[in-house]
């Protein structure tokens, strides 16, 4: 019997799905390849990152950590409904570090996507050109940036929480991004 040939949906979704797990599955082994530099005090140059959650302890008040070369310009809570709780508090804190540049090949992995897009995944790898470009350190400002909100009804946002969103806007003056996502689910 002979087969159709081509992609099918389920085959194309097969192999996105396989991609996927490999990707997941070599993280650990490509992360040890990471050559990364000595940064001196500052310790290594943290990765990109957006967490959320509770205080322990204060079941109305969310904390949010962005950690992104932007600084946090302003942020929002915005409920199921479309209300809008602005940020009780923001506080910065802008870091420099010096990537010394190793003269290894630099692996990463990463993805892409949410909601409105389709996720997309890849591996890079940096190979330095000519012995990686001179002796002098690379700076990489990196900000820190912690946000905070008070839910005002913690019943409705117990019941709802899933269909409100924390909107907040990056900008050093000269570059902007805005990033969106899911409030932390309610402590138990």
């Amino acid at each position: 019997m002979l087969e159709a040939q081509g992609f099918t949906a389920q085959n194309s979704a097969m192999k996105r799905f396989v991609a996927s797990a490999f990707i997941l599955g070599a993280l650990p082994l490509l992360t040890a390849c990471w050559g990364g530099g000595d940064t001196g005090s500052s310790g290594p140059v943290p990765q990109e990152s957006v967490n959320s959650r509770f205080y322990a302890g204060t079941p109305s008040r969310i904390e949010m950590v962005i950690v992104d070369p932007l600084p946090v310009e302003n942020a929002r809570l915005i409920t199921a409904d479309g209300a809008t709780i602005a940020a009780k508090e923001i506080v910065r804190e802008k870091n420099a570090y010096a990537d010394e540049g190793d003269n290894l090949p630099h692996v990463a992995v990463g993805a892409q996507g949410g909601s409105q897009t389709k996720v997309t995944t890849g591996i890079g790898i940096e190979f330095p050109f000519l012995g990686g470009g001179g002796d002098s350190p690379r700076a990489v400002s990196m900000t820190t940036s912690r946000i905070t909100f008070t839910v005002p009804d913690r019943a409705v946002y117990e019941a709802t929480w899933q269909s409100w969103v924390l909107h907040v806007d990056l900008s050093d003056g000269s570059n902007r991004r805005t990033i969106e996502t899911l409030p932390p689910k309610p402590p138990l």
